[in-house]
């Protein structure tokens, strides 16, 4: 995905995020408790041989800080679960690159309860431009049952399990990539909102499907830096212009 939307996303967010604490905080209280914390941490420096102030200067900083904080609340909670709905789906879209070809990568399954020597044999069915290079390995002590896996071109597509009797796909890509790339499909609904580009998976003994995509760097202005810093450069952009 290219740096300028990513520049675009963060520079809206940045000034919407700006817009809510300018109409949920009372700002004027706000500068007034960071001068009195500016204020307070002077008097270390002024008052360092007298003990008695520097605990008293101490108290008040504390308190300075707590009206603070109480003061930034509101917003905070208002921004907190969009945010890290948002920091998911941009982490899924920018923070991924699809397999490499020819490069080996290991894809899993995690079931939610311990193998038994009666469970059925698990398959991995992959497309054409996907070599399963080994059987099935089992680790006891996560329930996780893994192989590893080569493209050998280009490809989106889909990986068919089949474990204790049932049969569940995951999206795959390698060489080419899909807007969102998910790294699991999961059964748990947290997980699926965190990362809805899967459905999640139907209730059973398979909690997650897994594919282990390497990250991703972002390239902008002839600079290549991981996403989350080019977001927050370009939302303090963002809130500096609508400030």
């Amino acid at each position: 995905m290219t740096g300028w939307s990513l520049i675009a996303i963060g520079v809206l967010c940045g000034a919407v995020m700006m817009w809510v604490f300018r109409r949920t905080t009372d700002l004027a209280a706000a500068r007034v408790a960071g001068k009195q914390m500016l204020a307070h941490f002077a008097e270390f420096r002024l008052f360092f041989d007298e003990p008695r102030l520097i605990w008293r200067a101490q108290k008040e900083l504390i308190a300075a800080n707590l009206r603070w904080l109480v003061l930034m609340l509101p917003p905070a909670l208002i921004l907190a679960l969009p945010a890290v709905w948002l920091f998911a789906g941009l982490d899924a879209i920018y923070g991924r690159q699809p397999l490499p070809v020819g490069a080996p990568t290991v894809v899993s399954a995690r079931m939610d309860n311990p193998f038994d020597t009666e469970d059925a044999p698990a398959t991995l069915e992959a497309p054409a431009a996907i070599a399963v290079e080994t059987p099935p390995v089992r680790s006891a002590a996560d329930s996780r049952i893994s192989w590893r896996v080569r493209p050998l071109g280009p490809m989106c597509g889909s990986l068919r399990f089949t474990l204790r009797g049932r049969t569940l796909d995951k999206t795959i890509s390698a060489g080419c990539r899909t807007l969102f790339l998910s790294r699991g499909r999961s059964r748990s609904l947290l997980a699926f909102l965190l990362e809805p580009g899967e459905s999640r998976l139907p209730a059973g003994e398979v909690d997650a499907l897994e594919v282990d995509y390497p990250s991703a760097d972002v390239k902008f202005a002839g600079m290549t830096l991981p996403w989350i810093v080019w977001f927050l450069l370009a939302s303090a952009g963002g809130a500096l212009l609508a400030s």
